[in-house]
Order: structure tokens, then C-alpha cells, then sequence
């Protein structure tokens, strides 16, 4: 009887820690993939892991309708984020929030304290009109934003922001805690190059001359150019046209059609900018929202305006591949927005599936964190922006209204140490980082052709061999495979070389004794023969010893 109560104890603690499993693997943050040499969609280690999620309530946004708080505007002033579509972190690790919604712009601390919120912009040099989506002229009031779509803060704290609906940008800096006071305004520029009778300015950067770039839905030219003083200076970096069955088909009609069948076919644009982001050197990153885009879906560009982006793997397609489907979900990617950090990784947003998809200066995939569902962790509803900051990855998510925080896994953090070392030659230093990756996920790619490239420097070409032939990098394959016949023909050239002396000689041995008698024809003959077998089968053993990559390391 003691036993049965034993048992019956024993049995109830298992089923208690079964349901408490069970409750921390719902709990999980997301699924994490990767692609492997194929491009299929397989299971791998999380890089990134949620830290923190950040809303109104956390960033205290209630004191903004406190008459008692430095931060009072109104009793009215809500005290959560509304639609926001944008944000900025400085280098000093400040944040500035587009609240579109709300027409603000928030600026908080490294850990969302709230530090202002500009309501008003005093300073407007004078009132414009513009005209608006329905064709009518307005009057624009200058001392207020109405729709705020982006926010840019140089080096100096001056702020650049995108208002949209007002359309113009506005150049401005802190007055108080709750106004920034105007010094300088962009509008539209009147030049016939500008096509477009409406300026709905959605975002903007400005590089360390000074000059202004803006993207504007309505503009497919590239992003519109501005100089410090505010003139129009032109457009930067138009992307190309996407090369489609209907373009090739438009293209080769026109060689044969009339001017009226010309007249009539569908002109071929190129796609506007998404948004962009700017590095450390001065060069400009831009995505485009487009789904499955290939054709300049992101580029690196210089001042001139070309892009220069460095493509070293052989797919080209950024984020989920074309119609990736993965747990029985199909996805179709639209980036979003980009931010590149100053390590030089790449991170891409997602807007379609809600990832973000990281990669090296090189465009070499490494990790993806995030998630399309807003029930779990980490998942996003709206995502819209996206910052990096200290090694954490920040997305902005509009209808959420909060800010999710990731951070490096230790998995990340042993990826980012060996493709840095990589990626600056250091294959040998890599090496033991590639296999702490491989332990945790021993498809990993890039860390198997970072293994195929340190043993190839370690003169382990068989290793080298193994390990391009499982990412399927036939290029390295290929060296390691010559390095390795070169190697099996020097490390045995001497043994060949007395080997084929031998054989003269003794074939000069038996010619001479032939002409004297010594030796019965029968007996050369089978003798001969004997040899000849012997040679036979030692040069077929040293063909299959080069074949298979030289000797063993």
C-alpha cells in the first residue's frame, strides 16, 4: 500500500513537470530558419532573442497631459503611440519617434525614458500652399506637423523631418522640452524635372555635407536631392527597371509596331525607394517594397549615385526567397526598411512575413529573427521601421504602437565574431568560431564554407574538399582539389621517378641478354608480362590516391 502512495506521488510530479514543459514551450519566442545551399527553408538556432518591448506606458507617455510634469502639452495629449511609421537612434543611443498618429515627434533615452516631445515648430519662415490628394490647393499650418512619416538627426542634434501631409520637410532643433523651433523648410521644388504636382515626402536622410535626400512615393526617379541651403540639386540613384516577360515583350514590339501601337503600350518605370539608410562612411543603403523584387530590391550606393553593392553569393534575392514556403505558410517578401550598422551588417525588415533578415558587408545571409504573429513574442502586426544600436536590432511596429528589442544569442554573437574574422581573411583565426556554430547548427552555410576556407589555408585539402562538397561551393572545391593532386604528385615524385629509371634499366637489361641467348623468348614473354601487370595496377593505385584528393591529413 506504501508503494502504490509512493508511485501515485512519483506519477503526479511527472504529469505536473510534463504541463509545465509544455507551458514554456508555448511560450517560445518564434520559429526560427535559414536557407541552406539549395535555398530551402530549414530549421537553425535562434540568432536573436526578444529582450524588452517598449510602449507608451513604459515610456511614461502619461506625462505628457500632466500639468505638473516638465513634459505637460495638454490634459488631452494621449499617452500612447498612434501609427507610428518611423524612428531614429543617434549615436548617442537617443531615439526619435515619428508618432504619426499623434502628430510628435518623441525623443527618449537608450531605455525609452521619455527625454521631449515636440508638439509645436515655431519659426516657419511662411505659410504655402499645396495641393493636396484631391486635386484642391490648401494652406498649410506651418507651426504644426500633420503626419509625420520620418525623422533623421545629424551629428549636431539638428532634427530633418518627413511631414508628409504638409508636405515639406522640416529642419528644426530642441526649444523645449515639448517645441522645436524651425530653421529651415523644403518644399517642393519648382523645376519642370519634378513631375509631380503634390510633395508627399515619406522619408529623409542628410549625409555629413549637408545635403538632403528625401523619398516621395509619387517620384520613381530616385530620391530627390537637396543642398544644405535648400536648393534642389536633382535626383539620386533612380533604380532600373525590373526585368519582366511583359517589359522583353514591350521591348522587341517596339522595333516593328507603328507610333500609335508604341503610343499605347504600357510604359516601363522603375520602382521608388521604400526607405534607406546611411553608414558610417558616407554611403547610402536603400531597399524597395516591392514583392519579390530582384532588380535593385537593395543597393549600396556611392555619392555619385551607383550602386556598388559587393554580391558575392550566387542568389541575389534578399529576405524569403521567391514564394518560400515554410510550416506549411507561403511567404512573399516586401522590404521595408533597412539599417546597417556600424559593424557593417545589414539588417533588412520584412513588412510581409514581420522578419528581419541580417546580412554580412557581403551580402552573405546570416541570420533571421521575428516573427508575423502578434499573439506570440517578438511577432509584429504593423512592422515599420527598423534601428541597431550596441548589437541590438529595434523594430517599430504601427499598430502595436511599441518598440520589441532583440538581442544577440550566443549562437548570433559566435556567427558575427567568425564572419568579421572571415570576411577580413582571417580564416585560420575563424576556424574554431565556425565550429562552435556548427555545433548548434551543423547545416549553417556560411560556416561551412568558413571551415572549407580555413582547412584549405591549413593545407588540409581533403578537409577542404569535405566541406565545400556539403555547402556545395564549387569553387573552392575545385582549388582544393588541384592543391590536393599537386600535392599527392610532388610528395611522390621521387618514388616515380626511380620507379620508371628501374624499368628502363631493366628493360635494357633484358634487350641485351635477349641478343646474347641468355634468356628464352618464352620466359621474357611471361616475365615481361608479370611486370607489366604489376606497373598496370601500381599506376591505377596512384590515379585513385590523386582522385581522391592526395593522402590523409
Amino acid at each position: 500500500m506504501k508503494c502504490k502512495k509512493i508511485f501515485s506521488i512519483l506519477l503526479v510530479a511527472i504529469m505536473a513537470v510534463g504541463i509545465m514543459t509544455a507551458t514554456v514551450s508555448a511560450v517560445d519566442p518564434y520559429t526560427t530558419y535559414n536557407y541552406d545551399a539549395w535555398y530551402n527553408a530549414v530549421p537553425s538556432q535562434a540568432g536573436y532573442e526578444v529582450i524588452d518591448t517598449y510602449n507608451g506606458v513604459s515610456m511614461k507617455l502619461s506625462q505628457l497631459s500632466d500639468p505638473e510634469s516638465e513634459f505637460f502639452i495638454s490634459e488631452n495629449e494621449p499617452a500612447t503611440l498612434s501609427d507610428s511609421k518611423d524612428f531614429f537612434v543617434t549615436k548617442k543611443g537617443e531615439f526619435y519617434i515619428a508618432d504619426t498618429g499623434n502628430n510628435r515627434i518623441i525623443k527618449t533615452d537608450i531605455n525609452f525614458n521619455l527625454l521631449a516631445c515636440y508638439k509645436t515648430f515655431p519659426g516657419s519662415t511662411s505659410k504655402h500652399v499645396v495641393v493636396d490628394e484631391n486635386g484642391n490647393e490648401v494652406e498649410v499650418d506651418a507651426d504644426e506637423l500633420k503626419s509625420p512619416y520620418g525623422v533623421f538627426v545629424d551629428d549636431n542634434d539638428v532634427i530633418y523631418i518627413a511631414d508628409r501631409d504638409n508636405q515639406r520637410i522640416v529642419k528644426c532643433v530642441e526649444e523645449t522640452k515639448t517645441s522645436a523651433r524651425i530653421l529651415q523648410e523644403y518644399y517642393r521644388p519648382e523645376t519642370p524635372l519634378y513631375d509631380s504636382v503634390s510633395f508627399y515626402c515619406t522619408k529623409v536622410l542628410v549625409d555629413a555635407a549637408g545635403n538632403v535626400y528625401v523619398i516621395c512615393p509619387a517620384i520613381n526617379k530616385g530620391a530627390i536631392m537637396f543642398s544644405d541651403s535648400g536648393s534642389f540639386v536633382g535626383f539620386y540613384g533612380a533604380n532600373r527597371v525590373e526585368v519582366t516577360a511583359e517589359v522583353i515583350r514591350n521591348k522587341l514590339w517596339r522595333k516593328i509596331a507603328s507610333e500609335e501601337q508604341i503610343a499605347s503600350l504600357t510604359k516601363s518605370t522603375p520602382v521608388e525607394y521604400a526607405n534607406f539608410d546611411i553608414d558610417e562612411e558616407g554611403f547610402i543603403y536603400t531597399v524597395t517594397e516591392v514583392a519579390n523584387a530582384t532588380t535593385d530590391a537593395v543597393k549600396k550606393m556611392n555619392p555619385a549615385g551607383y550602386n556598388i553593392l559587393e554580391r558575392t553569393a550566387d542568389n541575389n534575392q534578399f529576405g524569403d526567397q521567391v514564394s518560400a514556403t515554410y510550416n506549411g505558410t507561403t511567404y512573399a517578401t516586401r522590404l521595408t526598411d533597412i539599417s546597417v550598422d556600424d559593424e557593417g551588417f545589414i539588417d533588412i525588415l520584412d513588412y510581409t512575413t514581420g522578419r528581419v533578415f541580417q546580412y554580412d558587408e557581403r551580402c552573405n545571409q546570416l541570420l533571421i529573427c521575428g516573427f508575423d504573429q502578434e499573439e506570440q513574442r517578438g511577432g509584429f502586426n504593423n512592422p515599420n521601421a527598423i534601428e541597431t544600436f550596441d548589437k541590438k536590432i529595434y523594430v517599430l511596429d504601427g499598430r502595436n504602437n511599441d518598440i520589441t528589442v532583440f538581442g544577440l544569442t550566443e549562437f548570433g554573437q559566435y556567427v558575427h565574431d567568425a564572419i568579421q574574422l572571415h570576411n577580413r581573411g582571417f580564416y585560420d583565426q575563424a576556424y574554431d568560431l565556425w565550429q562552435e556554430v556548427l555545433k548548434r547548427d551543423g547545416g549553417f552555410y556560411m560556416a561551412l564554407v568558413g571551415t572549407a576556407k580555413a582547412l584549405y589555408n591549413q593545407d588540409d585539402y581533403e578537409g577542404a574538399m569535405k566541406y565545400s562538397k556539403l555547402s556545395f561551393y564549387a569553387d573552392e572545391y575545385d582549388k582544393a582539389f588541384e592543391a590536393a593532386r599537386q600535392e599527392t604528385l610532388r610528395d611522390n615524385f621521387t618514388l616515380y621517378v626511380v620507379i620508371i629509371l628501374i624499368l628502363v634499366i631493366l628493360w635494357f637489361v633484358i634487350k641485351i641478354l635477349q641478343k646474347k641467348g641468355k634468356i628464352p623468348k618464352k620466359l621474357i614473354a611471361t616475365g615481361c608480362g608479370k611486370v607489366v601487370n604489376a606497373c598496370k595496377n601500381a599506376a591505377i593505385s596512384v590515379v585513385d590516391k590523386i582522385k581522391k584528393g592526395g593522402k590523409g591529413k
